[in-house]
């Protein structure tokens, strides 16, 4: 449902509310008021994107799929915040299959605005592993950086402690191979 429709089914609740008030028929209006209100929660807390994330709590990643894949059209039925955790949580669904098209999620959602400390840290996280796995090292450092300043809780450490031995093994790794381009001296 567009949040178009959500103001227009608000209006029309609103409005019977009232006319029950002017009839002074109190308990209907009063009941009418407070039903109106549902429509204008779910104006400003997407009911799809409350189930996701509630599904993103247990680990159910094909509940997350399925809640996620009825938003149709994010610009129309989400606002500018809404739609930007709308990315975030594809770019976790994706993180486990598709790293790039994570990268490009998460890429997304930071540059909308997500609000939290913490899925700022996660998206930066995200990037820093997309970076490491194109070969970037310099990036993935700074993302790494960037989302240990943001992780205050120190809910990522172990997971930002792991990416940091992968950089320092690839950095081995390069330095221990010899040059192909130098010549061998006889």
């Amino acid at each position: 449902m567009s949040k178009y429709s959500k103001i227009g089914l608000f209006l029309f609740i609103f409005l019977g509310s009232i006319f029950f008030f002017f009839f002074k028929n109190y308990l209907y209006g009063y009941i009418l008021f407070f039903l109106s209100l549902i429509p204008i929660f779910f104006i400003f807390r997407n009911e799809f994107l409350l189930l996701a994330f509630f599904k993103i709590r247990r680990k159910d990643m094909i509940g997350l799929k399925k809640y996620l894949g009825y938003v149709k059209n994010p610009k129309l039925q989400l606002t500018k915040n809404q739609i930007s955790y709308y990315y975030f949580l594809n770019g976790i669904l994706y993180s486990e299959n598709n790293i790039f098209k994570s990268e490009n999620y998460m890429q997304k959602a930071l540059d909308l605005g997500l609000k939290l400390k913490q899925n700022i840290a996660i998206a930066k996280l995200n990037l820093a592993i997309a970076s490491l796995s194109k070969g970037n090292k310099k990036r993935a450092e700074f993302l790494l950086l960037e989302a240990k300043k943001m992780d205050i809780s120190g809910l990522l450490y172990d997971q930002i402690k792991i990416i940091k031995i992968q950089i320092k093994k690839i950095n081995i790794g390069n330095v221990n191979r010899p040059n192909p381009h130098v010549r061998k001296k006889f």
